[in-house]
C-alpha cells in the first residue's frame, strides 16, 4: 500500500534487546483502508520491539488517543477514547503450521514486516458494538432526541382495530 512505508519495520538491522518506535495514526492512515469502519481520529502508538534472538521478536503495541465515531441514536459525531495494549510475536521459521492470532510466521530470510494491517485491525477491534455519545462523555443531540420522541408519540396513534391486541400485550 503506497503511503504506508513508515509502517514497514526493518527488524533485520535491529540489535538484540528492546527498541521503541512512535507513530501517530490519523486520517492519512485510515484512508489507505478502503472499507475501514474508522475514518477519523488521532491515536498515538508506542511500539516496543523486543528482539530476543535472531528468530524471535515480541511486538508490544500501546495505543492512546481517540477515534471519531457516529452515534447510533442521534447521528452526531463524538470522540471515542482508545487506550489499549496488544501483543504480537514474530517467528522466523520454515514450515510452521501453528494457527494463532498473535503469531506471525515469516521465512527465515525475512528482514522486515508491515505492521499497518495489524495497527488497523487493533484499532478496529476497539469499536464498541453500540456507539452512543455518552461513551465519548457528551449528551446526544437534543434536537434529534426531541424529533425521535415525536416519532414515538406519532406511533402511539394506533388503528382502533389493533388497540385491543395492544391491550392484551400490555397485560402480559
Amino acid at each position: 500500500m503506497k503511503g504506508l512505508r513508515d509502517y514497514i519495520i526493518n527488524f533485520g538491522k535491529l540489535k538484540l534487546g528492546k527498541h521503541e518506535f512512535e507513530f501517530t495514526i490519523d486520517e492519512d492512515f485510515y484512508k489507505h483502508f478502503e472499507y475501514s469502519l474508522v475514518k477519523k481520529g488521532k491515536v498515538d502508538l508506542l511500539l516496543t520491539i523486543d528482539k530476543q534472538k535472531e528468530t524471535l521478536l515480541i511486538l508490544n503495541f500501546a495505543f492512546k488517543g481517540y477515534i471519531q465515531l457516529e452515534c447510533d441514536r442521534c447521528l452526531d459525531e463524538f470522540e471515542y477514547p482508545v487506550n489499549s495494549e496488544k501483543k504480537l510475536y514474530i517467528k522466523l521459521e520454515e514450515n510452521v503450521n501453528e494457527n494463532d492470532d498473535e503469531l506471525i510466521v515469516l521465512e527465515p530470510g525475512a528482514y522486515e514486516v508491515d505492521i499497518s494491517p495489524y495497527i488497523h485491525e487493533f484499532i478496529t477491534l476497539e469499536l464498541p458494538l453500540h456507539k452512543s455519545c455518552d461513551q465519548g462523555g457528551k449528551a446526544c443531540n437534543p434536537a434529534m432526541m426531541d424529533y425521535l420522541g415525536h416519532i414515538n408519540d406519532a406511533q402511539e396513534d394506533i388503528d382502533p382495530r389493533w388497540a385491543s391486541l395492544k391491550n392484551i400485550k400490555d397485560k402480559k
